[in-house]
């Protein structure tokens, strides 16, 4: 079986996330897939922000549910 549909098949939803961080060359890389991630027609330009710090990724989530109405 192709590997890519071997993998769409046997991924799982994270309900709940590990309070470690990620490393440095991990994060390198999930980067670097969004940038080669497809877009719509290819228009969209990818702006990736990779937040690490605590703090300001909780107030983030805060501000994006206050947005959202959650």
């Amino acid at each position: 079986m192709n590997e890519t549909l071997q993998l769409i098949r046997t991924r799982k939803s994270v309900k709940k996330y590990k309070p470690d961080p990620v490393s440095k060359a991990d994060l390198e890389q999930i980067v670097e897939a969004g940038l080669w991630a497809a877009s719509g027609r290819n228009f969209q330009s990818p702006i990736i922000l990779a937040v690490t710090n605590k703090e300001l990724r909780d107030e983030l989530s805060r501000l994006n549910a206050k947005v959202m109405g959650a």
